[in-house]
C-alpha cells in the first residue's frame, strides 16, 4: 500500500519543514501583534473589523515571512517572481484562514478575548500545510 509521502521523502524535507515552523513562529508573532493592537482588547467586533484586522496581521508576517522562508527555510533566491508566487500561496493561505476563523468563531462564539484569539490559532492551523506545501512546490521550487 503506497502511502502520500514516503519515509524518504519525510526525512529529507524534515529540517526545511522544522525551519518552517520557526519562521511560523515569528511570523505569528507578528500577526497576533498586530491583530490584537488592531482590535484592542474587543472580542466581539464586527465581521469586517475582524477580516480587517486578521488581514493586516497576516499581509504584514507574509512579508517578513517571505523573506526568512527565502533565506532561513528554502535557500532560495529573493526574486520577483518568488515574491509573487509567494503571495499568490498567501492569498489562498488567508482564504482558508479567514473562512476558518469566521467557522470557528461561530461555532466556538468566543465570549473573551482570549478566546477570541484561540479561534485564530484554529485558523492559522488550518492554513499551515496548504502554505507550507505551496511554498515549497511553488515559490521557492529548485529549478
Amino acid at each position: 500500500m503506497a502511502t502520500l509521502v514516503s519515509l524518504e521523502q519525510r526525512i529529507r524535507y524534515a529540517p526545511s519543514f522544522i525551519r518552517f515552523g520557526i519562521v511560523g513562529v515569528i511570523a505569528t508573532v507578528i500577526d497576533f501583534t498586530l491583530f490584537n493592537a488592531m482590535l484592542a482588547g474587543e472580542y466581539d467586533p464586527s465581521t469586517a473589523h475582524l477580516l480587517f484586522a486578521a488581514t493586516s496581521g497576516f499581509a504584514v508576517a507574509t512579508y517578513t515571512s517571505y523573506q526568512l522562508n527565502a533565506r532561513f527555510t528554502f535557500r532560495a533566491a529573493r526574486t520577483n517572481g518568488a515574491l509573487g508566487r509567494y503571495y499568490a500561496i498567501a492569498i489562498g493561505g488567508v482564504l482558508i484562514h479567514n473562512a476558518a476563523l469566521l467557522g470557528l468563531r461561530s461555532v466556538l462564539d468566543p465570549e473573551t478575548f482570549i478566546e477570541l484569539n484561540a479561534t485564530k490559532v484554529g485558523a492559522l492551523g488550518a492554513s499551515l500545510f496548504w502554505n507550507y506545501v505551496g511554498y515549497r512546490q511553488f515559490a521557492f521550487r529548485h529549478r
